[in-house]
């Protein structure tokens, strides 16, 4: 017979509780901690926000300011870690869980190209081909922004049409390396300043609305921050010809970088070509082309120093709006600007506009503490030609007098018989009158002063930008941005006369005074 004591009963718990503690100890003991750092293939910069999960299950972490991440688990054996970026071609590394601890150093992410040559195509929409006649647009920002709805807008609606919540260019922000481009003239950026250089100018910060911005307080449509540095773009050669049946006609271009290199040096060339003997528009020349050239030294991993030089020349042949009448007679790409001379076509209103700019940044970085300073210097002119006359008739074909509706709608009555010769006139001589300019001035009673003169609108300028810009983070979830700006604007507005149309000189009087 055997006889339960009570001392038996009271070691059961302690029994039960040392069981517990050693099978706990053993789970403990198979977790395994896996960390390491992600970098840019190219730039070698740490990549914030990247998604880490195994197995492509729910997401377990992402990298910190550093690139860098840490998690532990318990799976053991066989598994796939997946690494995602946005704008990155996504890794995934097979993982056999053994060790305890497993540090896969760093992890190099490449740019996915197929997304970067999507927005090639936006790119086609260049803002800095837009006239003037429509200078408020916000499309160089619709373009830079990789939101889907915004980047819709910009390819169906071009840059004319489409304006996020009606807001003007002015209330966005555009700087180079930095540094503000919005003309103190009347805040609006102005594209055709680094048009052509579609390789250098891909690398894009961009903040919408009133997102934060390292760079900026930005404005309500939002801020771009263009980075021109040699470190940050990919290096080797890369050339690439377009066609189009928009502004221009042909694009060539060409593009070198030699990315950083082990002694710290980075440099980086770019240079295009656009022409058109005519755009879409009838009589719309284009001829441009643009350079650049940037060197970039960095020492001790902590200094940077960069020099840049951009020289940009567009020169095009702008066309008319027109009225719904002449719309009616000569369709909807007439251009009554250009006119036959010599077998040739030549447009009476072109624009050039040719404004070189060179920049000098210099960036200190440090794990928490960053400050920059930036300074450009701008100078050039801005050229719009036109007919003058004097004592002569308005030589514009769509000129209100020459109009079959001026007889139409006269306070006299209509008189449909000088309608119906200003109509045939019209469509017999639709184009600028370049012949008859000539001829007016050589005439025997104009040998003295000029009837008609061609002269150009020049707007020269000179401008000086600094910059100076301080980023510190003082805990992980708290930095603060701040910086000042300077800049000093003179420009001289006048008329010069390009071409006095066969005439030995012109008399400069004011008719209307």
């Amino acid at each position: 017979m055997y006889t339960y004591s009570r001392n038996q009963f009271r070691t059961r718990p302690y029994i039960l509780l040392c069981l517990y503690l050693f099978l706990w100890q053993g789970i403990v003991g198979q977790e395994t901690v896996i960390k390491g750092i992600v970098l840019d293939r190219f730039s070698r910069k740490a990549l914030s926000g990247v998604y880490i999960s195994v197995n492509d299950s729910e997401v377990i972490t992402t990298t910190n300011d550093q690139g860098i991440f840490e998690f532990t688990t318990s799976l053991s054996g066989n598994h796939i870690l997946h690494i995602k970026a946005h704008n990155f071609v996504a890794k995934q590394y097979p993982l056999e869980v053994q060790l305890k601890t497993i540090d896969l150093g760093e992890i190099i992410l490449e740019r996915d190209l197929t997304r970067e040559y999507k927005d090639d195509l936006i790119a086609l929409t260049e803002v800095e081909l837009a006239d003037d006649n429509f200078p408020d647009s916000g499309a160089g920002l619709l373009q830079a922004t990789r939101d889907i709805f915004l980047r819709r807008a910009a390819f169906d609606f071009g840059q004319v049409f489409f304006k996020v919540r009606g807001y003007d260019s002015r209330n966005g922000m555009v700087l180079l390396n930095g540094i503000p481009m919005n003309d103190l003239w009347d805040g609006r950026p102005q594209w055709n300043h680094w048009g052509g250089l579609n390789d250098i100018t891909r690398n894009q910060e961009f903040a919408y609305g009133l997102e934060k911005s390292a760079t900026t307080l930005g404005g309500l449509l939002g801020s771009t921050n263009i980075d021109m540095r040699p470190s940050k773009l990919r290096p080797g050669i890369r050339v690439s010809s377009s066609v189009s049946n928009r502004t221009y006609r042909g694009r060539v271009m060409a593009t070198y970088n030699t990315g950083l290199n082990e002694k710290g040096w980075a440099f980086s060339f770019s240079a295009s070509r656009r022409l058109a003997d005519e755009g879409y528009m009838e009589g719309t020349l284009y001829d441009a082309y643009s350079m650049f050239s940037a060197l970039e030294y960095n020492w001790n991993q902590k200094h940077q120093l960069g020099l840049t030089a951009i020289l940009t020349s567009n020169r095009r042949g702008r066309s008319s709006a027109i009225t719904e009448e002449v719309f009616t007679l000569l369709g909807s790409k007439y251009n009554p600007y250009w006119g036959w001379q010599e077998g040739k076509i030549r447009n009476s209103r072109v624009r050039l506009i040719r404004q070189p700019m060179v920049m000098m940044n210099y960036v200190y970085n440090n794990q928490n503490f960053q400050w920059s300073f930036g300074m450009a210097y701008q100078w050039g002119s801005r050229r719009s030609s036109r007919i003058g006359y004097y004592n002569a008739p308005n030589p514009d074909p769509t000129y209100y007098r020459n109009m079959p509706s001026y007889y139409v709608n006269s306070p006299i009555g209509a008189n449909f018989i000088n309608a119906s010769i200003a109509e045939k006139g019209l469509l017999n001589n639709p184009q600028w009158p370049w012949e008859q300019l000539y001829t007016a001035n050589t005439s025997e009673s104009k040998v003295a002063n000029a009837a008609y003169i061609l002269y150009d609108d020049v707007n020269k300028k000179t401008e000086v930008t600094m910059n100076l810009g301080i980023n510190l983070k003082v805990q992980e979830r708290f930095q603060i941005d701040a910086g000042i700006t300077h800049r000093t604007y003179s420009t001289d507005n006048f008329a010069q006369i390009s071409d006095l149309l066969g005439a030995q000189n012109y008399l400069d009087r004011d008719p209307f005074s």
